[in-house]
């Protein structure tokens, strides 16, 4: 009986002693498994950097604002006041085509008639049409008398023409009054010196009442009818000062 009985307790002690042993691997599996959660700080770790970083993010526009909105706010308002900052008459300038002549003697253009306004007439062009002084405003003149039988005439006529030619587009115009009455040798000097000038008959009587002793004799007239420049005889080195005054004709004529 002893001995039987001892295995039997054997058995018994052995399973006492193995049972507690699973209750502890069992009890430890939890630990081995709650081990990993500590982990879990580290996988929130970068949740909480990705707050941050949005903080970040949020912060940093905060602090560009005022630097990039004013930069970028700046130069608008700088470039804007350059516009109305702008002179009207540097604009007028540069709408005119660069000048002929450069040499300009401010003794010229100073003949009798500056400042007063142009005698009104009402003559036939070589062609057959009307004109008069009053269909003529609003542009600027190169108001030139001449005749066909004036050497130092026939010498201008051409240089005036080139001029006028430069100004055209922006309202200048050439009015020839000749002395002469018949249009053959008017015409035929146009035509063999290609002048596109309006060319007058029949202007011996106004050009009288200008009281000049000398032909030719021309006047830069304004757009509203005003002298201002006389140039009385031929004179080649006024050409650079008929110029200037048409130019600035032109210019006051744009404001």
């Amino acid at each position: 009986m002893t001995f039987k009985q001892c295995p039997k307790l054997h058995v018994l002690i052995t399973i006492s002693l193995l049972a507690p042993a699973c209750k502890r691997d069992a009890s430890e599996a939890p630990e081995s498994t709650a081990a990993p959660e500590p982990e879990a700080p580290p996988v929130e770790a970068p949740a909480t950097d990705a707050g941050a970083s949005t903080e970040a993010a949020t912060e940093t526009p905060e602090s560009t604002p005022p630097g990039d909105v004013v930069a970028a706010a700046e130069p608008t308002p700088s470039s804007e006041p350059a516009a109305p900052g702008s002179d009207p008459k540097a604009a007028s300038v540069a709408a005119l085509p660069a000048p002929l002549h450069a040499k300009v003697d401010d003794s010229c253009g100073r003949d009798a008639g500056v400042g007063t306004n142009a005698l009104p007439f009402a003559l036939k062009t070589a062609d057959g049409k009307d004109i008069s002084m009053a269909s003529l405003r609003g542009k600027v003149v190169l108001l030139n008398f001449w005749g066909t039988w004036c050497k130092p005439c026939l010498k201008e006529l051409p240089e005036f023409d080139r001029l006028i030619r430069h100004y055209k587009k922006q309202g200048a115009v050439l009015v020839a009054v000749a002395t002469d009455t018949e249009p053959e040798k008017v015409l035929e000097f146009a035509k063999e010196r290609k002048i596109s000038a309006k060319l007058v008959l029949g202007g011996e009587e106004l050009a009288k009442k200008y009281d000049s002793p000398n032909f030719p004799f021309s006047f830069v007239v304004d757009d509203k009818g005003t002298i201002r420049g006389s140039y009385r005889s031929y004179k080649p080195e006024c050409i650079g000062k008929i110029e200037q005054d048409i130019r600035t004709s032109l210019e006051q004529k744009k404001r």
